[in-house]
């Protein structure tokens, strides 16, 4: 009777249903007033309707027991409980639509049967074989077979599961989007493998007793793991390497016991108007790797020193043979940089190998070693007469470390910059220094003092990893790694020179050296491509090109007393020497009324020029 009384509810609420459609053929009629909509929703529920209500109004739904009124989401509950054979009853409703009139953003008013090949299934069975390690097999295991016996998926004949039939019994058929957490079994094997117990604590483990010998060799394996993440090599590396010299020349003293590094008394260096180079006249090619930087001998330029990435130092000569003078070795890696003191006498030199070293010019003697076990980026001697036994180093942990010679001592240490520290120029008497480093500033100090009196930083600044000074000492030209040469003044406020701007050339990556010639009327520069840049420095535009090496130009030096002759240097191993022309370099030194000692060259000189005849006419016109 309870069932009767449901179907007859059943009956009713469809009728009400049907009742809402009117006939397409039927004649229009006047338009009732619109009620709010309301809808019913049939859930199964423990409440049985005792009867089914007559009329189809609001009074007989209101007087239904398993009827409610859901006001939240505005429709009408109306609590059923359907027995066995009427949920496994063949599927009613509106057939599905025609293929091709299925939206896939709406629904077809269709049931649509569970296919084991749609993408969702295919989603929710492999996620769930990698998780539990079972699946549904589409063969056997289809909806279709279960619910034609009438008995449900769970208890038909063939279950079709693939896998792990326990870890299916275990999660009673769920699946990984349907179940509501993990297996027990799987929570076991998880706190197995990492060493937990049942409370889910850590377990502690024994740790075995090492010998005495057990112990150093670890001990050794980690200070040597430490040592090669840090750069640096081992024990054996600690130590300096033995420092040796080979002289190239054929005597160390002339037949007037003057030695061999004497400049030419007939050479003096004297203010002279300079020439843009042409053409290279000299190579200078003893270094097997990289030549990283280069420096005239202080006076008259008649020794050129060059640090090389192959751990060794060359000093050429330039006036006469043009070979190579002597060869220091004592680096165990590539040599960074290198400087001269103010006579010549002595240099110093910094290496990759955490060492400086400062060398006797004429004997090849090493003189004293230092270190901070840091890398020395750039070194320089402080250019006092009385201060020659001062050597400061920029180191790559942010510190600029003073040195004695004398004592071998660190006298103070410069310690505010937050980057490694790329150069150090001294300025104003030499009283004070510039620094700049990799964290984009630059910072002006006091001699001895390790506070800085100027900070010099700017949000658009990039890092100056290369910085020269002009010969009147009055600006600082510094290279930026944003493809341009900015100046700062060299005293007083240390201001940027926003009209001294020198840009076209590419050293983004690379500290190319930037050079002034000795009458500070051109600005050059090397660029990444092997190329030598000279600027005007009058009107900051690009003078001339020249293409020199086939890799990086990193340093150009201007040769302090010929007119003009250039030095480059590159990462090809090479050392370039140039002029304009030998006629007009000639012309210059008799001008100047100097005697130079007669210069051999590589390449055969160009047959001079005739000059024009000249006649009396006006303006120096030739006769028709």
């Amino acid at each position: 009777d309870a069932v009767r009384e449901g179907g007859r509810a059943m009956a009713s609420a469809l009728g009400l249903l049907a009742s809402s459609y009117g006939d397409e053929e039927e004649e229009e009629v006047a338009p009732a007033p619109i009620e709010p909509p309301r809808t019913l929703a049939i859930n199964a529920a423990p409440a049985v309707m005792d009867g089914a209500p007559s009329a189809h109004n609001d009074d007989a739904w209101g007087a239904m027991a398993g009827v409610k009124e859901d006001r939240k989401q505005g429709q009408t509950v109306l609590y059923h409980n359907p027995e066995h054979h009427a949920m496994y009853a063949p599927d009613q409703g509106p057939a599905a639509l025609p293929h091709g009139i299925k939206s896939k953003t709406r629904v077809s008013s269709a049931v649509e049967p569970y296919h084991p090949s749609s993408n969702f299934a295919f989603e929710e069975q492999y996620h769930t074989f990698n998780a539990y390690g079972f699946a549904a097999d589409p063969s056997t295991g289809s909806s279709h077979a279960h619910l034609a016996d009438g008995r449900g998926p769970v208890a038909a004949g063939v279950p079709g599961v693939v896998g792990d039939m326990e870890r299916w019994a275990e999660a009673r058929g769920a699946t990984i989007f349907s179940s509501r957490g993990p297996l027990e079994s799987r929570m076991e094997e998880q706190r197995k493998r990492l060493r937990l117990d049942e409370s889910y604590a850590p377990i502690p483990a024994a740790q075995p007793e090492l010998t005495a010998e057990q112990a150093a060799s670890i001990a050794a394996g980690h200070k040597k793991a430490k040592a090669a993440r840090e750069g640096r090599g081992g024990e054996e590396d600690q130590a300096p390497m033995e420092e040796t010299s080979v002289f190239h020349g054929k005597d160390m003293r002339d037949y007037q016991g003057r030695s061999w590094v004497e400049p030419p008394r007939d050479v003096r260096n004297e203010e002279h108007e300079c020439f843009i180079p042409k053409r290279c006249i000299h190579t200078w090619s003893g270094h097997t790797k990289g030549v990283a930087a280069i420096r005239w001998f202080p006076g008259n330029g008649h020794l050129l020193l060059s640090a090389g990435m192959d751990t060794k130092v060359k000093i050429w000569d330039v006036f006469n043979s043009r070979k190579c003078m002597r060869t220091y070795m004592g680096h165990a890696a590539a040599v960074r940089d290198i400087c001269f003191s103010n006579d010549g006498r002595r240099f110093v030199t910094c290496s990759y190998d955490r060492y400086l070293k400062l060398w006797d010019t004429e004997t090849g003697e090493c003189i004293s070693a230092f270190t901070n076990k840091k890398l020395p980026y750039c070194v320089k001697l402080n250019p006092d007469d009385d201060k020659q036994n001062v050597i400061m180093a920029g180191c790559s942990n942010k510190h600029i470390v003073q040195y004695d010679a004398n004592s071998g001592k660190v006298e103070q240490v410069y310690d505010q910059h937050l980057g490694a520290v790329n150069t150090i120029t001294f300025c104003e008497e030499n009283r004070r220094f510039a620094t700049t480093a990799d964290d984009k500033k630059m910072l002006i100090w006091e001699f001895g003092i390790p506070v800085p009196i100027k900070h010099i930083a700017d949000p658009t600044q990039h890092s100056m990893p290369a910085v020269t000074k002009t010969p009147n000492d009055k600006w600082m030209l510094c290279q930026n790694l944003d493809n341009q040469i900015t100046t700062y003044s060299a005293s007083d406020r240390f201001k940027l020179n926003r009209k001294k701007l020198f840009k076209g050339h590419v050293v983004a990556g690379y500290a190319c050296q930037p050079g002034v010639s000795p009458d500070g009327n051109f600005v050059m520069s090397g660029d990444t491509d092997g190329r030598l840049w000279f600027w005007d420095w009058k009107s900051c535009k690009v003078f001339r090109k020249i293409q020199c090496h086939d890799q990086v130009l990193i340093q150009a030096l201007w040769h302090p007393v010929e007119a003009s002759r250039v030095a480059t240097c590159s990462w090809d191993g090479t050392i370039k020497y140039w002029d304009d022309r030998l006629g007009q370099a000639g012309v210059a030194r008799r001008l100047h009324g100097r005697l130079v000692p007669h210069v051999t060259t590589s390449h055969p000189a160009p047959a001079p020029r005739p000059v024009p005849p000249t006649y009396p006419y006006p303006f120096n016109v030739r006769a028709p």
